[in-house]
Order: C-alpha cells, then sequence, then structure tokens
C-alpha cells in the first residue's frame, strides 16, 4: 500500500524580549534576533517519482484521504433487439446490460462535479456486432436508453441514494469519458503530474472498485512507461502496470509519488488489461488528457480515426492528385477497392468499383463533390441504371437515404487521407526504427475501418435503386470515364477549392471493452 508522503511543517514561534530595569533609565535597543531559517523539506528519493514509500509514510498518505473522491459508476444499458417471429411478424425484445467501473471526481464547476471514467463505462456500444460485443445481447441490437449514476457498490439497490450522471465527453479515441453529477462531491486533492517523466520501477497507486465490490486501493510498478494502444479503435499512448486489477477497476486514478513534495500526483487512467496475463495492465496517459479535462471538448489528434477533416487536409489531397499523372489515386475501401479522381480543377468523384475489380473496370456507385464553394460537399450520387451511369441529387433523397451517403461520403475522405498518410509515413519506413512503427500504425489504423466501412457500403449499394429511381427523372450524367482534364497549375486548383466546410462526422459505435493485442488479448475492466 502506497502514497505519498504527508510532510508536516512546524512553525517555530519566537517570543519577544521582555526588559526589565530598576531606573528609569532606557535601555539601549537591541537589534532584533533573526527567526530561524525553516528547515528543508527533505527529499524522498532522487528523480521525479519514487520506487518505493516507507511504510510509515505510507500510511500518512493513506490517513491524509479524509472523503471519498473514487466512486462505483453503474451504467445501465437496455437494448432493443428486432427479429421475425414464428408467425412472420415483426418482434421487438428488450434486453438489459449492467455494468460496473469506477470513476474520480476532479472538478466542481457551475455547482456540478466532473468525474472521470472510461468510454467504455460510460458510453455502452450504440449498436452490437463482432466487434463491439455486449454480454447477453445479441449482434445486432440497437441501445435505446442508457442511464449512469453513482452507488456503493454492485449490491446497492436502494435508488434515492443514487446519483444520476450526465455524459460530457466521450472520447472513444483515448477510452476516457467525463460526466457531471448536479450536485457538490469531494474532489481529488493531489494535483496533476506528468506521465511523461514516469520511469520503469516507479511506484504506483491505484483506487478503484474492483468487481464493483468495494473500494480498494492497489499497487504496483511501472514495467513499461510508454507504448502505443492502437486496439480497437483506440489511438493514443499507455504506460504498463504490474498492480494486480480486475473488472470494475476501468477509470481508476492511477498516482506516482513525487518525490520532492512527497505527495502523490495523477499520472494516468487505468483502462484495460491483458486478459492471459493478469499482471499486465495498462494506463491511459494523463499528459494527452489535460486538454479535455480542462476543455470539455475532444482535442484532435494526429491519427485518429475521426478527426475533422480541415481545408489543409483537403489541399494536400488536390495537390496529391494534381501530382498523379492520372490525376486519380486508388485504395480500399470496406473489401473493395475505390478511386478518387479530380476529373477538372472543381471536380472530385469518389467511386467504388465493381466487385470484380480488376477483371470488370466498372464503377458501382460514384460520389461527386463539385468545389465550385469548395470541396467538402456531397453534391451528386451517380449510380447504373438500364446499364447507363444516371446523377441523382442528394437533395432529393429520403432524409434516411441521404444520411447513409452522406456518411459513405465522409468515411470515403477520411479514408484516402489516411492512406495518403499511410504511404507519406511508409517512404520515411527505412530511416529509423521508430519511423517504421509509425507506418505500421498508421496500417492499422487502416484496417481497423474495415468493418465500419463494410456496413456503411452494404447499406448504400443497397439504397442504389432508389436513388436510381431518382436518377431516372434526371439527366443522365456522361460516361465515367472523362477526357484528359484541363492543365492548370496546383495552386490554381487548391485555390479554386479552399474550403473548410463543416464536416459531417461518421457515427462509430464506441469501443469494445475487450481487445487483441499481439502481446495476448487485453480486455477493459
Amino acid at each position: 500500500m502506497i502514497g505519498s508522503l504527508a510532510v508536516l511543517l512546524v512553525a517555530v514561534g519566537v517570543a519577544p524580549a521582555v526588559a526589565k530595569s530598576t531606573t528609569p533609565v532606557r535601555p539601549a535597543a537591541k537589534a532584533p534576533r533573526p527567526a530561524p531559517a525553516p528547515a528543508p523539506v527533505p527529499t524522498l528519493c532522487e528523480g521525479d517519482y519514487a520506487d518505493s514509500v516507507p511504510a510509515a509514510r505510507a500510511s500518512e498518505i493513506l490517513d491524509a484521504v479524509k472523503d471519498q473522491f473514487v466512486f462505483s459508476i453503474r451504467n445501465i444499458a437496455t437494448y432493443e433487439r428486432v427479429y421475425y417471429g414464428r408467425d412472420g411478424k415483426l418482434r421487438r425484445n428488450y434486453i438489459r446490460s449492467v455494468v460496473h467501473g469506477t470513476g474520480f471526481a476532479y472538478q466542481v464547476k457551475d455547482g456540478e462535479t466532473l468525474i472521470v471514467t472510461n468510454e467504455h463505462v460510460a458510453n455502452r456500444p450504440d449498436v452490437t456486432d463482432d466487434e463491439h460485443q455486449v454480454d447477453g445481447v445479441p449482434p445486432g441490437s440497437k441501445k435505446v436508453r442508457e442511464q449512469i449514476k453513482i452507488v456503493r457498490d454492485e449490491e446497492d439497490d436502494y435508488e434515492p441514494g443514487h446519483v444520476p450522471l450526465k455524459l460530457a465527453l466521450s472520447d472513444s479515441a483515448a477510452d476516457i469519458a467525463i460526466v457531471k453529477a448536479r450536485k457538490i462531491l469531494p474532489v481529488m486533492p493531489f494535483r496533476v503530474g506528468r506521465s511523461s517523466a514516469l520511469r520503469p520501477g516507479n511506484l504506483v497507486q491505484v483506487r478503484g472498485f474492483p468487481l464493483g465490490a468495494f473500494a480498494a486501493v492497489n499497487v504496483g510498478k511501472v514495467v513499461n512507461p510508454y507504448t502505443e494502444d492502437t486496439e480497437h479503435g483506440w489511438s493514443h499512448s499507455d504506460f504498463v502496470v504490474d498492480a494486480l486489477l480486475s473488472a470494475g477497476n476501468s477509470g481508476s486514478p492511477v498516482f506516482a509519488v513525487n518525490c520532492r513534495t512527497s505527495q502523490p500526483e495523477l499520472v494516468g487512467v487505468f483502462h484495460a488489461g491483458y486478459s492471459d496475463a493478469a499482471a499486465l495492465n495498462v494506463v491511459v496517459s494523463v499528459d494527452q488528457l489535460r486538454e479535455e479535462l480542462e476543455t470539455l471538448h475532444v482535442p484532435k489528434r494526429e491519427g485518429g480515426l475521426r478527426a475533422e477533416i480541415t481545408a489543409q487536409d483537403r489541399d494536400r489531397l488536390v495537390k496529391e492528385l494534381f501530382a498523379e499523372q492520372t490525376h486519380a489515386l486508388t485504395f480500399p475501401f470496406g473489401g473493395r477497392i475505390a478511386t478518387v479522381r479530380l476529373a477538372d480543377p472543381t471536380t472530385l468523384r469518389f467511386s467504388i468499383l465493381d466487385d470484380d475489380y480488376p477483371l470488370v473496370v466498372r464503377e458501382g456507385v460514384t460520389l461527386v463533390d463539385r468545389g465550385a464553394n469548395g470541396f467538402g460537399t456531397l453534391d451528386g450520387i451517380v449510380v447504373p441504371v438500364d446499364g447507363a451511369p444516371a446523377e441523382a441529387s442528394p437533395s432529393l433523397l429520403d432524409a434516411e437515404v441521404r444520411d447513409h451517403f452522406d456518411k459513405l461520403y465522409d468515411s470515403l475522405w477520411h479514408q484516402v487521407l489516411g492512406v495518403v498518410d499511410y504511404r507519406s509515413r511508409l517512404a520515411r519506413a527505412q530511416k529509423s526504427a521508430d519511423a517504421f512503427a509509425e507506418s505500421q500504425q498508421a496500417k492499422m489504423r487502416l484496417r481497423k475501418r474495415n468493418g465500419e466501412q463494410k456496413e456503411l457500403l452494404g447499406l448504400c449499394l443497397f439504397d442504389a435503386d432508389r436513388a436510381g429511381a431518382v436518377a431516372q427523372r434526371a439527366v443522365a450524367t456522361p460516361p465515367v470515364a472523362v477526357a484528359a482534364p484541363t492543365q492548370p497549375s496546383a495552386d490554381d486548383t487548391v485555390a479554386a477549392a479552399r474550403k473548410d466546410p463543416p464536416v459531417q462526422p461518421s457515427s462509430i459505435a464506441p469501443v469494445a471493452p475487450s481487445q487483441t493485442g499481439s502481446g495476448g488479448d487485453r480486455s477493459g475492466r
């Protein structure tokens, strides 16, 4: 059991001297006695964080925490399963899933207490599938209700004592969520430290609710101070500890003891562990969380699966296409082959090729982005009608169908930008081991999108007939094969298309609480 050193500073009082005299003569003034210098605060160790703490001081650290700032979090999610009964009629079944995790309060703002936990605790998958499983819930079920609250433990069914929580931030890439309680609760009495200063062998203390059963404090050592976590759509840095943790500990604060102050400092949030190695658990490093803890906004991170697309990103793609002799790039998408072509200085065409490619070079669905007002909007959907391509205006489609194609368009943009980024990293991969590792991580991020892309592509191919019906009432577009484009300069093309419109983000199912790593199965606790 560990904790930070509590340093007791004893103030030394100096009593004023009282002069006594039997004569009326005033004594000569004496120079004031200088106050003694304060005793120096002893440092616990060399370096930034301690490798060990004396037992007596560890007890002082534990005793110094008077108010409980770590809480048991209960999530109750209700899923709707739609299926056909024996009579052929559509039926609905509702299944409830209850999980417990840990959260800790770190700030009171506007009368509300902000609490940190894991995203997989506070935000269950919107839809269940092979990659987003929920125990006891069949694949294909949809979340229709979710309640988050503070409870005493997993057995606490006294509703009046529960504290309702509201989701304030969900960061699936970091597996971090911030929830709010509409009452003032005790907050963490320790400062936020520097996870970048951790070294192998540093002592850590974890506070949480293992199995949701009771409050507990566990200790361990840092065994690896830095590792990149790209499993199941995660994209953040972790450090690895050997503390024995279990299900229910997800969201637990992890502290290290500062050598100079002898006080605990928050260095991370526990979020997952290897199922075949109980003493290998991974902690989200706190350095990358500072901004969102303060602003309650998810920051843009390099390599994120759904980072916002900027005007600079679009400009980069246009310049890449202009540099290609064919003004086109080919890339994988949802198990199919896709292309993006700069047809002219103000027109981009994203095409999904036929299943039989490369035996047959034929486009199944094409999304047209006309950059008259800047690239970044879906302006046309081209589908085959009676063997000839015909274009439908998205504005004429049903809202649901339009939403599917908007999401496909956004996903194609993210994918092609990810491919361009990967190819750039691959070109530098032979320069160093770090550069090679970065290229492989970029490759893994691309592969993680495959399941989502397949589902989205399936919806849009199914909707192609409905788009075709709209296209039949419109003027058919020219054949897909286009004449050689005019040859403006790359800068002119970018300038003509420059725009940074709001991008409609594609909905992403929250991260599953389990993952498989190269070193074994890693599961969210």
